[in-house]
């Protein structure tokens, strides 16, 4: 009996929560405008997640200029002097204006990964592909995260 008790007193303790819940500050903005610049296929990437993140609803208006910049360069060799991983830094500098008040801001985001050298050309591709995907995921997260913390101290 005493043991059902306390069995039952854990699980409660556990199924239950106190109630915290982790608050989204990221669509308190909407983009009026956005330029790109530098690599193409980065700056795509980046204006799509960025746009679709922006509150059609909200009343900050901002105009956003993203320059991205992409370098590959070799990250380990073999014995017998074989590329087996490249390494990829992308540089990212966003400016930005505050409509409602003319402020203007600027600040850079850099990311870098590795990738290593499949075995077949194909599959090197398909590595840079996703470590790229990965890294313009991480960037545009970090850009919203910029936005939002200085849009909120307004």
């Amino acid at each position: 009996m005493r043991y059902k008790i306390i069995q039952f007193l854990l699980y409660l303790f556990i199924l239950t929560n106190c109630g915290f819940e982790v608050v989204n500050n990221r669509s308190n903005f909407k983009i009026a405008e956005l330029e790109t610049g530098g690599d193409k296929k980065i700056s795509f990437y980046l204006k799509n997640k960025l746009l679709i993140n922006s509150n059609n609803e909200n009343n900050n208006l901002i105009n956003l200029s993203i320059i991205s910049n992409k370098t590959k360069s070799i990250k380990e060799k073999n014995i017998s002097n074989q590329i087996t991983k490249y390494e990829i830094i992308i540089n990212t500098k966003v400016e930005y204006k505050i409509l409602e008040n003319g402020t203007y801001k600027k600040f850079s985001v850099s990311k870098n990964g590795f990738y290593d050298v499949g075995t077949r050309h194909s599959d090197t591709l398909n590595n840079e592909k996703d470590l790229i995907n990965l890294l313009v995921k991480d960037i545009s997260d970090d850009i919203l995260d910029n936005l939002a913390v200085y849009l909120n101290d307004l």
